[in-house]
């Protein structure tokens, strides 16, 4: 058989098997991709009938909440493209609906309104520590311009006012419980009480106590001479000691009652006398005649008062008081006759105002008030611990630092929380102040000397009054001539 009709009759067989394989390609391709259309007479295009979106339920119009949206998948897709029978991939998709069931209406829940905002409280700064003052004496005009002053001080919270005498008759024509309702109007912290001798508040009126001022009397004149206002005086400041021994024996005892040079010995011994005596707390003041001296040289040397600083040492009035005015201003000296007349002018100034104001029993209130208000607050910064104040006071000095035939004198000192924490020694003096102050301890020592003599005397008789009162109470018993003055009922 000859090779090319064999190999044309391969290729006419395996044509006609490719031919046939085609056809039943294309049938069963165009079987199973075959979509269903429909027509509409209102609408000529054709879609497809899954495309056709279903009548709409009259009774409940909206779709069935039940229904979930399915994502779309492989799955999806396919059966997007199945319109007739059923295959392994399960039924072509149908529109469920609800017809049992009527369609709810949603309630839409009324919108409330939101709450107010809490507003952050600012956090309450904490309480401000303060000291508590009691001013022995402040039924005089000296002591309510103190008060005043005081008042406005941010570290005192409570001002306690005590008036040793009965105030109709004073000098003061107003009553101090008026006073303290009128200081009351003021916008500080500090809170003012008045104590009254009548009522016998002296002991609560030093309660707690953390600053005791001892004030003149309204009886004492500065014409009057110097054992004439000692005896005035004593008494009370006797009294006073006694009673700060017993309600604040820690307090800082500021002494300003005339005369100091022999006030603060009289309370150094009644402290002593009771076990509760503390050198640190105990200060005479020197701040009226310091102040004085200072305002004198800055105007002498035309400048400002705050820039110049003239120490007092020695006593604290008369021949005792010596002002340095050799330390004024540092590198500068005045000429002697110049230091002699402001060294008079300054011991005398208490005098020289009273006879400008005439018959008047207190002068220079309104700078004594300015000075000791200063010196006040001062001792309550440095109770506080906020500050390490320098003062001049008339204190009583250690032995082995100056050698004195007295035991008090006026220096500087410094301040501190648990009261004079160093005294500053006497400098270099001058040698016409070298003279001054020779003169002025023994003036001390005397007036020394006149306060304890006075406190002997004074104890002495008390003894002697407590043994007769012994002795009457208990070795001489009542004889009572009838029954019933001897029963407690009758």
């Amino acid at each position: 058989m000859n090779p090319l009709n064999v190999f044309s009759k391969a290729k006419i067989l395996w044509v006609s098997v490719l031919d046939s394989s085609r056809i039943l390609t294309y049938t069963v391709g165009t079987r199973i991709s075959h979509r269903g259309y429909a027509k509409k007479s209102s609408d000529d295009c054709r879609r497809a009938c899954v495309d056709i979106p279903p009548d709409v339920d009259p009774v409940c119009p909206l779709p069935c909440e039940r229904r979930k949206k399915k994502k779309e998948s492989i799955l999806h897709k396919i059966k997007l493209k199945i319109v007739e029978g059923g295959t392994n991939f399960g039924t072509p998709f149908r529109n469920l609906q609800c017809k049992d069931k009527v369609c709810k209406e949603v309630e839409v829940p009324e919108q409330k309104a939101l709450e107010a905002p809490i507003k952050k409280m600012p956090s309450l700064p904490p309480p401000r520590p303060g000291v508590q003052v009691a001013v022995l004496g402040a039924d005089t005009n000296l002591g309510q311009y103190i008060a005043l002053l005081l008042k406005q001080c941010p570290c005192i919270k409570k001002l306690r006012l005590y008036e040793p005498t009965d105030t109709k008759s004073s000098e003061c024509t107003r009553d101090l419980c008026n006073v303290v309702q009128d200081l009351q109007h003021i916008d500080t912290n500090c809170l003012v009480e008045a104590y009254s001798c009548t009522c016998n508040d002296l002991e609560r009126c030093l309660q707690n106590s953390n600053i005791v001022l001892m004030l003149d009397s309204a009886c004492v004149s500065t014409h009057m001479p110097l054992e004439k206002r000692f005896e005035c005086q004593a008494p009370a400041v006797k009294q006073y000691a006694d009673i700060i021994a017993k309600e604040c024996p820690n307090a800082f005892i500021i002494v300003c009652t005339s005369p100091i040079d022999c006030m603060v010995p009289l309370i150094a011994e009644t402290l002593k006398e009771t076990g509760w005596y503390n050198p640190r707390k105990l200060l005479g003041s020197l701040a009226v005649p310091e102040m004085r001296a200072s305002t004198l040289a800055a105007r002498a040397l035309c400048l400002e008062p705050c820039y110049v600083h003239v120490p007092c040492v020695g006593g604290t009035e008369g021949l005792s008081l010596v002002p340095l005015f050799s330390k004024a201003l540092e590198y500068f000296d005045f000429s002697e006759q110049n230091a002699e007349l402001m060294t008079q002018t300054v011991r005398c100034a208490p005098i020289t105002v009273g006879r400008c104001d005439g018959q008047c029993n207190k002068s220079a209130e309104l700078s004594e008030a300015h000075a000791l208000a200063g010196l006040v607050t001062k001792v309550a910064w440095a109770l506080l611990c906020k500050d390490v104040p320098r003062v001049s006071g008339f204190v009583e000095i250690d032995a082995t630092q100056v050698i004195s035939p007295t035991r008090f004198i006026g220096v500087n000192v410094l301040l501190s929380n648990k009261g004079i924490c160093d005294t500053i020694a006497i400098p270099h003096l001058h040698p016409r102040e070298l003279k001054l102050m020779d003169l002025a301890i023994t003036n001390i020592q005397i007036n020394e000397d006149i306060a304890i003599n006075w406190y002997q005397e004074h104890m002495n008789a008390e003894r002697e009054t407590c043994k007769i009162v012994a002795k009457t109470d208990f070795n001489y018993p009542k004889k009572y001539l009838t029954l019933e003055k001897c029963n407690p009922c009758s």
